[in-house]
């Protein structure tokens, strides 16, 4: 192993508390093995929305504003940073460092990224953006930057 990949390692076991990894990494595992990505996804949008009603909303005038205002509420989780991009097909939401890999192991980057899919989606529907919109992960799993990009806009 590189010392890359020694730091990435020892980073992402980091992010989610020693007496609950292994509970964690159980439950992924059992759930993984006993239903459908498709839905755990459901599942795990639907309770990053339950998760979020607890929180704030975040705020903002300009894209640079709203972006400051997610990576505080992120800060204080220590659940990682975003960046918001806008692009010509739309609005891209890059989080970075989230804890999915630490809490609930690679096997289940197919599905657990879903839960920030569903918190994204609850704070846009917050913030009164268009319902003709849609929120939707760009890839099934993050990248080797271990960022987990979403696109928001028109269906393509």
């Amino acid at each position: 192993m590189s010392v890359l990949e020694d730091n990435l390692k020892y980073f992402t076991q980091q992010q989610c508390s020693a007496q609950w990894m292994a509970f964690l990494h159980a439950f992924a595992d059992e759930f993984g093995q006993q239903i459908p990505v498709a839905e755990l996804r459901v599942l795990m949008s639907r309770l990053g929305t339950a998760m979020m009603r607890e929180l704030p909303t975040p705020t903002g005038e300009t894209l640079a504003e709203l972006e400051a205002s997610i990576n505080a509420i992120w800060f204080d989780l220590d659940w990682g940073w975003v960046a918001l991009i806008e692009k010509d097909d739309g609005l891209y939401i890059e989080h970075n460092a989230a804890p999915l890999l630490g809490a609930f192991g690679a096997a289940a980057l197919a599905w657990s990224p879903a839960l920030l899919e569903g918190i994204y989606a609850h704070w846009l529907t917050a913030l009164g953006v268009d319902s003709g919109l849609q929120l939707s992960q760009v890839e099934a799993e993050p990248t080797e930057s271990m960022a987990i990009v979403f696109r928001f806009g028109r269906a393509v």
